[in-house]
């Protein structure tokens, strides 16, 4: 069972105060000998309200409607009244008529009727108004114009409190609960001593109202604090007031009410005040909801249809966002078991941390994987209303696992090649010492000895080959000098084969000695990565592998000033790469070999430039002839970072 709490108080006030009110307008009404009617447009019949006074010299019952009115209304006023009732019909305005009634016991009575027509769609359909005794009134004019006045402000304003000021300002009366209140007599009103009633902040903002109303005749009408005398507390009051004016226009007085409306304020401003942290917190959420780092959806449970998305979703997507809400996920993604999944979520139960792979628009060609959960968002009823989605993309991270497994592969295959080309240096050494003994031998035939210098020198590469081997597998534990020489030619020994094999020509020059300050290991796997890119863009047709080696002064827009340096070239006459290799050439995981490649060679290859403070730069071309692939490495004479810096 729910039950939910609704806070009636405000309701429960605003009865009271009309209550209150409801019983002053009685009493006003007896007091004031006044009538409210309401009169049928069509049939005449009158109904009269709640407290009126039978101010017409009969009982109201027997007053039913307004052929009985006419009965003991003088004759001469029933057009006065008809013209009224006519031109309030056509114009709208109010309806001021003054008569003479025959009382139940002979006396002639002045009535004042005031009415408004009532109109709904365009037709009138009652007559709505009071009607007052006015017969002391036209004895003595003054007298009774300015208690019709009076009693026709306080009616107006349904009054709790009520107060009387001059034409210039000066407060002369108040009723006695108001005066109670602020602590205050009739004597001590005056002059300026009622603003010691107001709260000190809002003096100023009272006194400039209050002249503004009686340099104008404009309504008076503010809040301010108004000071209870029995306990110091302040409390917000409602203040209003209206001119009463004669027949000129001259305000003969001022008669104002004031409401104590704290408990309604103080309720509005925690209402507002709760308001602004909703929104606030609301601001913050959406915040956090665009800008969150994985990919956040909300679907209609129906239709499947894309009612929200995060930036991260459609950037994850690859397509505008307007392009993606209102359509149906499976027009827009397409991976399988998807449909499957989301139609879980739609029956109410979840799905958490499933494992979605394929291709979105963004990357047509390239295969993604992706963790998803989807979660059902219940209505009042318990119905699912909306599937909210929550999309981390794991690619990189399922790419990360792959190389780490293939690293793990190749580091076992570098450790037995070292172990291997430890073990193979002694029995090579016997083998060399065994040739250069036979090859002492004066008696050997020409052809023999010829064989026998072939065999020398293709042992000499085995043993080049197996000491590079253990070159690269050793981790140097701190920068040596080297020059560009002995780093290109150790790692060009090691693919003497597969260049012979792809009829790929080496032309190497090195026009500087200069030494380097640099982790040779860290540099030889940066040009191994360059060189056997190199060799499989010309691994078809063959070509050209050219390696220029110079001192050079770097003259970067990322440098402060030129620094000194070696530059290393190496170039290929392949068939290029395209814009779009080009564009994503250092993006980790990123291959054009298929399942030949890691996609880590040239990002791991410029985190080591940049660890050497270098710079690693590169030109390629598409051209049908001149066609190809160039590389500059840069290396500076300055210190370079540790190892363990990166």
């Amino acid at each position: 069972m729910v039950l939910f709490f609704r806070d009636v108080t405000a309701r429960h006030q605003s009865d009271q105060i009309l209550k209150r009110q409801q019983d002053l307008l009685a009493s006003v009404q007896q007091t004031a000998r006044a009538a409210t009617w309401d009169i049928d447009y069509a049939t005449g019949i009158a109904t009269y309200g709640a407290g009126s006074y039978p101010v017409f010299g009969h009982p109201l019952a027997d007053i039913p409607d307004a052929r009985a009115f006419k009965k003991f209304l003088l004759p001469r006023y029933l057009p006065a009244i008809a013209a009224a009732v006519q031109a309030a019909v056509e114009t709208g305005q109010m309806i001021v008529v003054e008569c003479q009634i025959q009382a139940a016991d002979g006396r002639v009575l002045w009535i004042e009727n005031r009415g408004q027509i009532i109109f709904v769609d365009g037709k009138p359909v009652s007559l709505r108004g009071l009607t007052i005794d006015i017969t002391d009134r036209k004895k003595s004019e003054e007298a009774l114009v300015t208690s019709e006045a009076r009693y026709r402000v306080l009616a107006d304003l349904n009054p709790q409190a009520i107060w009387m000021g001059a034409p210039d300002g000066s407060i002369t009366y108040a009723n006695q609960g108001f005066l109670d209140y602020v602590g205050l007599t009739i004597e001590t009103l005056g002059g300026d001593h009622w603003l010691n009633a107001f709260h000190s902040e809002d003096r100023e903002r009272v006194t400039q109202a209050w002249a503004h109303s009686v340099a104008t005749g404009a309504e008076y009408d503010l809040e301010a604090r108004l000071i209870r005398a029995k306990d110091g507390s302040s409390r917000w009051w409602w203040l209003r007031a209206q001119a009463v004016r004669d027949d000129s226009g001259e305000i003969l007085h001022w008669l104002g009410v004031a409401i104590d409306i704290d408990d309604r304020k103080t309720s509005a401003e925690t209402l507002q005040r709760r308001q602004e942290e909703t929104e606030r917190q609301r601001s913050e959420l959406e915040s956090i909801y665009q800008t969150a780092p994985v990919g956040l959806a909300l679907f209609d449970a129906a239709t499947l249809r894309y009612l929200r998305i995060n930036d991260r979703q459609v950037e994850i997507i690859g397509l505008p966002r307007e392009k993606i809400l209102g359509q149906v996920i499976t027009d827009v993604v397409s991976l399988p078991g998807l449909k499957e999944l989301l139609e879980t979520a739609a029956s109410g139960r979840p799905v958490r941390g499933q494992l979605l792979h394929g291709e979105l628009p963004g990357r047509p060609d390239e295969q993604r994987s992706f963790n998803v959960s989807y979660s059902p968002v219940f209505a009042a009823d318990g119905s699912v209303e909306a599937i909210a989605a929550v999309v981390l993309e794991v690619t990189l991270q399922k790419k990360a696992e792959a190389a780490l497994i293939q690293s793990e592969k190749l580091a076992a295959v570098g450790r037995l090649a070292s172990s291997i080309s430890h073990e193979i240096n002694n029995p090579l050494e016997a083998i060399t010492n065994l040739l250069y003994l036979i090859n002492l031998s004066a008696d050997l035939p020409e052809n023999t000895r010829e064989y026998l210098h072939t065999a020398q020198g293709e042992l000499s590469r085995v043993c080049q080959i197996a000491t590079q081997t253990l070159r690269f597998h050793r981790q140097a534990v701190r920068a040596t000098q080297v020059n560009a020489a002995d780093l290109v030619d150790a790692v060009l020994n090691l693919y003497q084969g597969r260049l012979a094999n792809s009829h790929i020509k080496v032309e190497a020059t090195y026009k500087t000695s200069t030494t380097i300050l640099c982790f040779e290991n860290d540099i030889r796997q940066v040009l191994n990565n360059l060189i056997a890119n190199a060799i499989d863009a010309m691994r078809v047709s063959g070509g050209r592998l050219i390696v220029r080696a110079h001192d050079a002064t770097d003259c970067s827009p990322n440098s402060a000033q030129s620094r000194h340096g070696i530059r290393i070239t190496i170039a290929d006459t392949g068939h290029g790469m395209a814009q779009a290799v080009k564009a994503r050439l250092f993006e980790p995981f990123y291959t054009t070999k298929d399942l030949n490649g890691t996609g880590l060679g040239l990002w791991i290859s410029a985190g080591i430039v940049t660890r050497h403070q270098g710079r690693l730069t590169y030109r390629s071309s598409e051209h049908p002839i001149h066609h190809g692939t160039i590389f500059s490495l840069f290396l500076p004479w300055a210190e370079v970072d540790s190892p363990s810096s990166a």
